[in-house]
């Protein structure tokens, strides 16, 4: 982004495209669906689980192939597990660069138990290419829920500390508040989706009204 500035305000921002771009077209054009995944996972490095999810679903609707109940669960499973690692991420990097360094670490230990359960499934950390078209890599056992399930009760607790931490703190909010403010008409215009577009009055839940798998 080329950005004009006056003192600490951005008062142009002209983005220069192309510099990312890494082919990834151009690789699928010799790769089927499920070598394609891999790749998938490159363009999302924050939750790259997701993108294999939404990579073999559309594949899945226009082959016509239906998943079983325990595929499309355990899939839903997963993809949440990848909002949270991708909100964390948000939330605690933002906290670290306006000083709150502790919510910062609550939040990335939190994601480290997201790459063990991830771990766990598929094999792999980070980049899990684990999902194939019809199903997964390799089923889960009991074993693996247990963990999701105790993941998710502790992670309440953390998300209550950096709540307290952060939404209550005087220097956060001095330095959060009214900047960058987004109009729910320039968030309808710029496609803005998820939680930024519903802070703007955008009232869209794309998991409340169009649900997918399970």
């Amino acid at each position: 982004l080329i950005l004009t500035l006056d003192g600490e305000n951005v008062v142009k921002a002209v983005p220069d495209i192309g510099f990312l771009h890494s082919g990834f077209e151009k690789l699928g054009e010799d790769l089927d669906f499920n070598q394609y995944v891999p790749i998938v996972d490159r363009m999302n490095y924050i939750s790259p689980l997701a993108n294999e999810i939404a990579w073999h679903h559309a594949i899945e609707k226009l082959l016509g192939i239906e998943l079983t109940p325990r595929c499309k669960y355990l899939r839903t499973m997963l993809a949440e597990l990848m909002r949270l690692h991708d909100h964390l991420l948000n939330v605690g990097a933002v906290a670290l660069d306006l000083g709150a360094f502790t919510a910062f670490l609550y939040c990335f230990q939190q994601r480290e138990k997201i790459y063990d359960i991830v771990e766990y499934a598929s094999g792999q950390r980070f980049h899990s290419s684990y999902t194939r078209v019809g199903g997964v890599l390799f089923d889960v056992n009991l074993e693996w829920i247990e963990k999701v399930r105790k993941f998710v009760k502790e992670f309440a607790e953390t998300f209550e500390e950096v709540d307290d931490l952060l939404t209550k703190n005087r220097i956060f909010i001095d330095r959060t508040k009214s900047v960058g403010v987004l109009t729910k008409e320039d968030a309808i215009s710029f496609g803005v989706t998820g939680p930024l577009a519903r802070s703007s009055g955008v009232v869209r839940d794309l998991r409340k009204d169009e649900p997918y798998l399970a």
